[in-house]
């Protein structure tokens, strides 16, 4: 079938507005294939090396005046083309350019006496990284137990790590040679009261080695993100004033310290605010990573023959005919859909002031992108075959940041019980309508009814939770027995109020689409959405939210949702905006054989 253009520049409209067609030429020009080829053979400290060369590499090839973090337009291309090309590198790139920097813009805001460091950040004459997880803790912030204690004779900070339950574990920041600034998250201590957590701007190594009083430790580098981790500690750190990012707090000349924010546990929380870089970078990048799994898969599932009991070995067919194949690969195309749909959600135009609803949607689209990554990297890992493993094919690169992501910025769990807490309380939050309508009057395909069954199964899961815990501490349980007993309840409320929030942006953004793009849009995503309905059929049914017969139809719709899917399959992979020659994945070509081995072949004839 010859491609339709306008159908496909329809169906991508949905990954990619008109400003990311603006930087393409850019994009192509930076990311060369000599430099961004995907790395082989190499020793582990010449990963790491390459790593730090393509980050200057690209910092040398932008407009450098204004921190990435104030040209979104650039950044989240950027951050896409990355991910795609180098896991490691995205890492690298988004503690470098959201972290790092953004930590100096939000806490120093509106100073002159850090525009030195933010020259060299956005130079990469030295690298960023973020050091604020402690080994003692896990991924928890709220227990911070490095010092930095105020001197007010020199006016100085003296960091401190009190034990190894304080070692800042795993920035990577292990490579020699490399000049690297940390952002450092410390309780501060004047006068020997505790007035919680601040960032300080603190170098940690230069070319010749690590900065007097900073222990850095190599560790073990992940196979999955190959990165120089390491153990950092502090052992009588001397910090100057202006490298303390005091926010709104200060310390007078006689040393007394004040703060519009009235206790320590107050300022501890603000130091969280950075983390929403990390939401919007890793809804980013895994959406990438997932668009590119599924687009690779699925070309490949049409130019991979067989022949076997199941074709009564008649002669080799594709595997995408096969209706197991089918319903893996176009399960994981219609999830990737949904995962462009949610990251174009988050980048645009930051917005001014979030409350703490738009907050939660951030945090929430993260931890629900994240299990889509790790879903469709996976599958389509596994539908590939034999090849599938093949580390030249990048689903195990793209899989490893996928699962690197489910800790990082909080791990995906952590959120979902967050984002309950939060609804749990009623903050910012209204439960949505219990309308679904009467059997009968409704179509399985169609998004309204979608809407109304997971916005229906969200209300009454968020009601029981409210109803249990106001039982519970009625009965005079303590607030962790409380909830102890509830995490599963509030998770599932939690994951309901995700797929609800996906139903919400997929039908907008299909909505704005012609009516043939639009018919076959909803069509894919309807295969994951329907497919989510589908595992909670038990519990639809119960509610009397389904009839039984619609529960037993779901399966031969899901089978004719592919039937219907199949003959445009191939434009729905290349709409994904998927940049193949630099995902260089050998499977991707209709030739895969000769594009996978460099050997060469006489013409038998």
């Amino acid at each position: 079938m010859e491609p339709d253009n306008s159908l496909r520049d329809a169906l991508s409209s949905l990954v990619h507005g008109d400003s990311y067609r603006e930087t393409l030429s850019q994009l192509e020009e930076i990311f060369s294939p000599d430099l961004f080829a995907r790395p082989s053979g190499l020793a582990d400290q010449d990963r790491y090396s390459l790593t730090y060369k393509r980050l200057r590499h690209i910092s040398d090839r932008i407009e450098t005046g204004t921190p990435l973090l104030r040209q979104r337009e650039l950044l989240f291309p950027l951050l896409e083309w990355v991910a795609l090309a180098d896991p490691s590198l995205f890492y690298a790139f988004f503690l470098h350019h959201c972290t790092t920097v953004g930590s100096i813009l939000e806490f120093g805001a509106d100073r002159d006496d850090l525009d030195d460091v933010l020259a060299q950040l956005a130079s990469t004459d030295v690298v960023g990284a973020l050091l604020m997880t402690e080994l003692g803790h896990g991924n928890s912030n709220a227990a911070v137990r490095t010092e930095a204690v105020f001197d007010p004779d020199t006016r100085e900070f003296v960091l401190t790590t009190p034990g190894p339950e304080a070692v800042k574990y795993p920035p990577s920041v292990g490579c020699p040679g490399v000049p690297r600034i940390g952002i450092v998250t410390a309780k501060l201590v004047v006068a020997e009261q505790n007035h919680g957590l601040f960032c300080f701007v603190v170098p940690l190594r230069d070319a010749a080695g690590p900065c007097p009083g900073v222990v850095i430790e190599p560790q073990d580098s992940a196979a999955i993100l190959p990165l120089d981790w390491a153990t950092v500690s502090f052992q009588g750190v001397r910090v100057p004033h202006r490298y303390w990012l005091r926010d709104s707090a200060s310390i007078a000349a006689d040393g007394s310290f004040t703060d519009p924010l009235s206790n320590p546990a107050m300022r501890s929380r603000q130091a969280s605010r950075l983390i929403r870089y990390v939401w919007e970078v890793a809804v980013v990048g895994l959406a990438a990573v997932t668009r590119a799994s599924a687009a690779v898969a699925v070309r490949h599932a049409h130019a991979r023959y067989t022949n076997g009991t199941f074709a009564g070995f008649a002669d080799p067919m594709p595997v995408i005919r096969y209706r197991n194949q089918q319903r893996s690969l176009f399960g994981a195309l219609s999830a990737a859909y949904v995962a462009a749909i949610a990251a174009k959600s988050v980048s645009g135009p930051e917005p001014v002031g979030r409350s703490a609803g738009e907050i939660r949607t951030l945090f929430t689209v993260k931890a629900v992108t994240d299990r889509l990554a790790e879903r469709v990297t996976a599958a389509s890992r596994a539908a590939s075959g034999v090849l599938g493993f093949s580390p030249q094919n990048r689903f195990l690169d793209y899989q490893g940041l996928a699962h690197a992501f489910d800790a990082a910025g909080l791990s995906t769990q952590v959120l979902y019980l967050n984002a309950a807490w939060t609804m749990a309380l009623g903050l910012d939050y209204q439960a949505p309508a219990d309308e679904v309508p009467a059997p009968g009057e409704r179509d399985l395909r169609d998004p309204a009814l979608w809407r109304a069954l997971t916005g229906t199964r969200e209300r009454r899961l968020h009601e029981r939770l409210v109803a249990e815990l106001g039982a519970a501490r009625a009965g005079g349980l303590g607030e962790f027995e409380v909830w102890n007993d509830r995490f599963e309840l509030a998770e599932q409320m939690a994951e309901a109020h995700a797929l609800r929030l996906l139903v919400d942006l997929v039908r907008t953004e299909t909505d704005a689409l012609p009516d043939d793009a639009r018919r076959l849009a909803r069509d894919v995503c309807a295969l994951h959405l329907l497919g989510e309905i589908s595992a909670h059929s038990g519990w639809y049914l119960a509610e009397g939210l389904l009839t039984a017969e619609e529960v037993n139809a779901l399966p031969d719709l899901l089978n004719q949702l592919c039937q219907d899917i199949a003959p445009h399959a191939l434009d729905l992979a290349d709409a994904l905006d998927v940049p193949y020659d630099l995902v260089g994945a050998p499977i991707a070509h209709p030739d895969y054989a000769t594009a996978f081995t460099k050997a060469t072949f006489a013409d038998p004839a």
